[in-house]
């Protein structure tokens, strides 16, 4: 029998009660190049296991090189290729936190874009996605600029990872909202915060835990797509500037890419759907960018071109 179609934050995140407490005390006692070592049977492991993830994986790459114009399908080298770089990229992610990962190992931290962003006195809504170590951007800005962050999640699942993150840098500015949980409330918070000049993140790349709410279809890929409204209404309610962020890792080196989407975005009544689908696509745009040039670095294992983006079919 089929198996039922589970949204992906519903999902339980393979080894999300032990593995990120695990990993973290292997990284702190014994340092990066043994952490990545005792990563690498349970990255084969799962890979091995995780049949749905796995065919997710080859069918995105398989996508990447036809964009590409580049002949044949990829192999499980590919895919464990794409695994082991999502591992990697959370050890980078404990890095950057406690402190072993600085500015100087980062390319375009100090770039005119990222400049531009970080010297606007006004609060910005940075939106991102699921490449890379993002968190180190996070943790280097709230560690030199003392700028608050606010990230707002859709994941309960993030609370495990959250929580060393805490443990391990318990002086950062980083607070987090779990997207399910939002109301009056909490948009009130998030303006506030825009009002003192700080920044609030939101992932850009997948649809929000509530399975039933309609997405806005981009090209992504050479193929349509969802995406998800939310964090453009957002944008338009906060009217602030808009920035994508994303953190990837190229030739062993973290680079950053950071770009205006709009200076305060409008969705007025009578253009509310046009202008929707053009920031949308605007979105989509600057992420298939960073996908075609580094892969590897887009961490999601769902079956993102489904009928419904962001549920999985047997």
């Amino acid at each position: 029998m089929a198996e039922t179609a589970k949204h992906w934050a519903e999902q339980s995140e393979r080894g999300d009660a032990w593995g990120p407490a695990l990993m973290g005390f292997v990284y702190r006692v014994l340092g990066r190049t043994i952490c990545l070592i005792v990563m690498a049977p349970v990255i084969s492991y799962f890979y091995v296991a995780g049949a749905r993830q796995r065919r997710a994986s080859l069918d995105y790459l398989a996508r990447v090189r036809r964009v590409q114009g580049k002949p044949g399908n990829p192999t499980h080298v590919h895919g464990l290729k794409h695994f082991f770089a999502f591992g990697e990229s959370l050890v980078d992610k404990f890095g950057a936190w406690t402190g072993r990962i600085d500015r100087v190992d980062v390319d375009a931290i100090d770039g005119s874009n990222f400049d531009a962003m970080r010297n606007d006195a006004r609060g910005s809504l940075i939106i991102s996605a699921h490449v890379g170590a993002t968190e180190i951007v996070r943790a280097l800005a709230s560690r030199y600029q003392r700028r608050r962050i606010t990230i707002v999640i859709h994941s309960a699942h993030a609370k495990h990872y959250n929580a060393l993150i805490s443990r391990f840098a318990p002086q950062s500015q980083v607070s987090l909202v779990q997207a399910a949980e939002f109301d009056i409330a909490i948009a009130m918070s998030l303006s506030a915060a825009i009002e003192r000049g700080e920044w609030v993140v939101i992932m850009g790349d997948r649809m929000p835990v509530r399975p039933t709410e309609r997405g806005v279809i981009a090209n992504f890929l050479g193929a349509p797509a969802q995406f998800p409204p939310g964090p453009f209404i957002l944008a338009a309610a906060l009217r602030c500037p808009v920035y994508t962020l994303f953190c990837s890792k190229q030739n062993g080196r973290h680079r950053v890419s950071v770009s205006l989407l709009s200076d305060g975005v409008s969705l007025g009544r009578r253009n509310r759907d046009a202008a929707l689908s053009a920031q949308v696509q605007q979105y989509a745009g600057a992420l298939e960018a960073l996908v075609l040039s580094a892969p590897y670095q887009w961490f999601n294992f769902y079956d993102y071109w489904a009928d419904g983006v962001g549920m999985e079919r047997s």
